[in-house]
């Protein structure tokens, strides 16, 4: 049990002795807040105590639903009797129906702003909003759910499963058989007993949750997954007017497809809940409960504008839990990590390359005894390089003119304010290279802290006085007024950054009264006040530093008038503007590292290998195959492209020649030849076949170039390589290293592709003689009436085979295997078109093969009367792995055969 035992024996309690077994509010009383409300088209629903089952242990079921979890609810809920209308959205479309084509985003907003007009808080606070040019917003910075509201907001899945569970009825909804492929109005079909329809069809719905595995664990009032490294992906719940009813279940959690929170479909809308989560449970991808929030504020490109650096990171000390947390902002979700140290953990520092954190057991102002341990900001590596000296704190990483990267540190960071004692304290530095100390050395007596100039000639401390080493003599700074929190800069100026208490001088250089740390306060080189930032009203600073290489942009934690340290905050010195990064509980010690990478390098690092967007793109895969693609340019032999089909279908690793998978979603022919034209055709040197996907039920899907757009959407790495005509003899050893770094930090969280770019997937399907007895059809078939799209992506293929021609390529037509059930229908496949219409099109494509030099034609689906049986399938028209090794087996008999014939 996850959730403590007090939680879930209350709820036991409920369960076995409440006054009523009903799930909706029978006539509650006044004192009942939540069905005192009266809101409109919402009920009650009485979960307080009682239990539900999320994700099933029915092996036919995908990977992504399973295991089975069963969460407790410690409270009551409202819930929308439908989804929300184009009415309430006020979109542009028929009152009635449900508002769909809208993202997670815009949903959540409309939440907000359905609780400002009717008086009520808000669910959801952000800092910033990004729209596309429909004015749909497909990016929020900082946005932080408050469940501890009581307000409108996105149900949870186990609120949603819940409130399913009493009227599950697909076959009763609008579904594919019955809807015409369109949307319908709100509870035009089944309604359950309280009135709550469309569960199971006409629009799928948003719920809350970020997707993380299930595991077998209880748990209590389970609100989904924390954000971690990687694409976050959404839950979606119930079917829509595209789906089979028979292939609807309460526990499904997805689309066909991969879904962020950018993602559009008009088959997707959302309904609300009202009220508050009193205890809000998250897991992490291991099952583990996230017991800290930590919320990311901000985007990573947002910092990189801020403070005009294309690389950051950021570490802080969590003093609520007394470890140290690690930000990387170079990542795409700016991934919270914590640091396994095994030790107290304060004053962290991050080396000048990135790859370190230093950090003591020490506390600045207080004497005694510390150590100071060095450990790698990967979590690969998480073991402690202890410096080799009998007392060390407040470590600080430097390098030398000449090259050297050495921390400084002193033996005792105790106060400074008494002569004496300060006259004891020493200040050493110690030679670090390739994860390893030197032997130390003496710099000055006293313990200066706050830092070191670059040439020795100046070094600062305050822990009570502000006292300064200037070529080799002490000095008080400051009037001798009270000062902590001292800061050297190391951008080449030589800025003191510091706090002080309000006293008598700050006040006559600012020119007004202030409270303690409510201003930093900066001095030149000499000690002379240049300038001073105020602290935002109501707030004061703490745990100042400047960012590295920097005179111009601190770091610092923002404090509330009650003590607590609940967001830092990057501020610009000389504007005093500030961007908030993160909030918590008690973030302490923050230090942040920026850099510009390597400056003479030809690449722009903030564009090489980008190919990811918030938006525009309905999905990521070809963000994780473009790296594969300039990896193995100068080795592959064989190269697959085509969409999911044929991403799902074919396993490079088990070809007898050197082979990739480049196929992406969404993929049409128009696709297949841009990448080959573009990327493949003149970067791949030693290519001998290209496989393509002859999908032609999918033909229909786009206009010319908008699949295209959907893969691309506004990345910079794609604009980039265009810019530059595709890098034609450019590309070199850096330009692949950062293609690949940047792929793993925008890895997807569920779906596993492999070095070589096929997407291994499980089998949940049997298209055996036990197979199930239906298969989704989610686009009418007639559409083949109208053969222009079909022509055009004919003339694409047409295309493709003379490029192929000039390059010697041998191209493959390769038709993948659909379930034998769409011999039952009208259907080719899920996507529709006749089967005449098919047959009639394979045929034209058998006569190109006679006529073609370059092409030969691999028809795997042979109009559903193929072999492939049993547990060979992910769904209706997807392969597993064993369906694969299959198909892939016959493909490399095939290119063995075409190979001795060269």
């Amino acid at each position: 049990m996850i959730r403590s035992l007090y939680l879930l024996a209350l709820g036991l309690l409920i369960a076995l002795f409440g006054c009523s077994n009903s799930e909706y509010a029978p006539g509650a009383g006044e004192n009942d807040y939540l069905a005192s409300l009266g809101l409109k088209d919402f009920v009650v629903i009485r979960s307080k105590g009682k239990t539900v089952t999320l994700g099933t242990d029915e092996e036919s079921a995908s990977i992504k639903d399973r295991p089975s979890m069963k969460s407790y609810f410690d409270y009551d809920f409202l819930i929308g009797k439908h989804e929300v209308t184009c009415k309430e959205m006020k979109l542009d479309c028929d009152d009635s129906l449900p508002a769909t084509d809208v993202t997670y985003f815009d949903a959540i907003l409309y939440a907000n702003k359905k609780s400002k007009a009717e008086g009520f808080d808000t669910a959801y606070s952000y800092t910033n909003l990004m729209f596309d040019a429909n004015h749909s917003c497909i990016g929020i910075d900082g946005l932080i759910f408050r469940p501890l509201v009581n307000a409108y907001r996105l149900p949870t899945e186990a609120e949603w499963i819940y409130v399913a569970n009493m009227g599950w009825k697909p076959e009763q909804a609008w579904h594919n058989g019955n809807s015409d492929f369109k949307l319908h109005a709100v509870c035009s079909a089944f309604t359950d007993r309280n009135g709550v329809c469309d569960m199971a069809g006409n629009a799928m719905e948003w719920v809350y949750d970020l997707w993380v595995p299930f595991h077998t664990v209880d748990v209590v009032d389970y609100v989904g997954g924390k954000a971690s490294e990687g694409v976050e992906e959404r839950v979606l719940k119930g079917g829509s007017y595209n789906n089979d009813p028979a292939s609807l279940h309460v526990y499904n959690r997805g689309d066909v497809y991969m879904v962020a929170s950018s993602t559009k479909a008009n088959y997707v809308g959302f309904r609300l809940a009202f009220g508050a989560i009193p205890n809000p449970l998250y897991l992490d991808k291991q099952g583990k409960e996230v017991l800290q929030k930590y919320t990311v504020m901000v985007r990573t490109n947002t910092v990189k504008q801020f403070i005009d650096k294309p690389l950051s990171k950021m570490v802080f000390r969590d003093d609520s839990r007394d470890v140290l947390v690690y930000v990387d902002f170079n990542d795409a979700s700016a991934p919270v990590l914590e640091l396994n140290t095994g030790v107290s953990a304060y004053h962290p520092d991050i080396s000048p390359d990135g790859k370190f954190v230093a950090f003591c057991t020490g506390v600045e102002g207080i004497s005694g005894k510390s150590k100071v341990y060095v450990t790698r900001l990967d979590e690969s590596d998480s073991s402690l390089i202890e410096l080799p000296a009998e007392s060390a704190a407040i470590p600080r990483f430097r390098v030398l003119e000449n090259g050297d990267t050495v921390i400084v540190y002193v033996n005792d960071a105790g106060s400074n304010k008494e002569e004496d004692a300060f006259a004891k304290q020493e200040t050493w530095q110690v030679r670090f290279s390739k994860g390893k100390f030197g032997k130390p050395e003496k710099l000055f007596d006293g313990g200066y802290h706050g830092g070191v100039s670059k040439n020795d000639r100046l070094a600062v401390s305050g822990a009570r006085l502000l006292r300064a080493n200037v070529n080799g003599q002490p000095e008080i700074w400051y009037n001798q007024n009270q000062a902590c929190n001292v800061s050297l800069s190391q951008g080449g100026e030589n800025k003191t950054l510091f706090l002080d208490f309000g006293g008598k001088t700050g006040r006559k250089f600012v020119g007004e009264s202030y409270g303690t740390h409510e201003r930093a306060l900066i001095a030149d080189s000499t000690g002379k006040l240049l300038t001073s930032v105020a602290s935002p009203e109501g707030f004061s600073f703490d745990h100042t530093e400047w960012i590295l290489a920097s005179d111009s942009f601190f770091v610092a934690t923002i404090t509330d008038m009650n003590g607590s340290h609940k967001k830092v905050v990057l501020v610009n010195s000389y504007t005093g503007e500030m961007l908030s990064l993160v909030e918590g509980e008690e973030l302490w010690h923050p230090v942040f590292w920026a850099h510009d990478r390597d400056k003479n390098s030809r690449w722009d690092y903030d564009s090489l290998g980008l190919y990811y967007s918030e938006s525009g793109q309905a999905t990521h895969y070809l963000t994780q195959k473009m790296p594969v693609l300039w990896t193995f340019r100068d080795s592959a032999e064989v190269v697959a492209l085509g969409n999911s089909h044929m991403q799902a279908a074919v396993a490079p690793d088990l070809l007898s020649m050197p082979a990739i998978n480049l196929s992406t979603i969404p993929c049409d022919m128009h696709c297949i030849e841009n990448l080959y034209e573009t990327y493949i055709s003149t970067h791949f040197s030693h290519l001998k076949y290209l496989v393509v996907g002859i999908d032609f039920d999918l033909w229909d899907e786009y206009e010319p170039g908008e699949s295209m757009a959907l893969n691309f959407g506004d990345a910079p790495g794609f604009r980039y390589d265009y810019n530059h005509d595709y890098w034609r003899g450019e590309i070199d050893s850096a330009f692949v290293e950062r293609a690949v770094e940047v792929a793993e930090a925008y890895k997807m969280q569920s779906d596993i592709i492999d070095p070589r770019g096929w997407m291994r997937t499980e089998c949940i399907s049997d298209w055996g003689s036990d197979g199930k007895e239906f298969a989704d059809v989610v686009v009418d078939s007639t559409w083949s009436d109208d053969s222009r799209r079909y022509e055009l992506n004919y003339a694409q293929l047409d295309k493709i085979l003379k490029i192929a021609e000039q390059h010697d390529v041998m191209v493959i037509g390769l038709i993948t295997p659909v379930s034998p059930y769409y011999k039952k229908t009208g259907s080719y496949g899920r996507h529709g078109m006749r089967r005449s219409d098919a047959e009639i099109l394979i045929e034209r494509l058998k006569t190109v093969e006679s006529k073609t030099k370059n092409f030969v034609l691999m028809d795997e689906n042979k109009m559903g009367n193929h072999d492939y049986l049993g547990d060979v399938a992910y769904d209706y028209d997807h392969l597993c792995w064993t369906g694969a090794e299959k198909l892939t087996a016959r493909l490399d008999s095939l290119l063995i055969k075409l190979e001795s014939k060269r």
